[in-house]
């Protein structure tokens, strides 16, 4: 295994973390929908914030990793 530690901290904290992201997305879904004149092209936005997002969340690209131009992107 991964030798992750089963403290109820750290459960609410993983719990917590997971439901602000589901939050952060589902907002920022409808912020995109909002300001673009069709869903069409807030999917084309939407899609090139969540690949950055992705690359730089640490799963990619490590922190260390990361240029020191893009870090607070992380």
């Amino acid at each position: 295994m991964v030798a992750f530690e089963w403290t109820a901290a750290k459960f609410f904290w993983l719990f917590l973390i997971n439901f602000f992201s589901f939050l952060y997305f589902t907002y920022f879904g409808m912020m995109t929908i909002s300001i673009t004149p069709n869903d069409q092209i807030a999917a084309i936005f939407a899609a090139g914030f969540y690949l950055l997002f992705s690359i730089f969340s640490g799963f990619y690209i490590p922190q260390p990793k990361i240029p020191g131009w893009w870090i607070w992107y992380y």
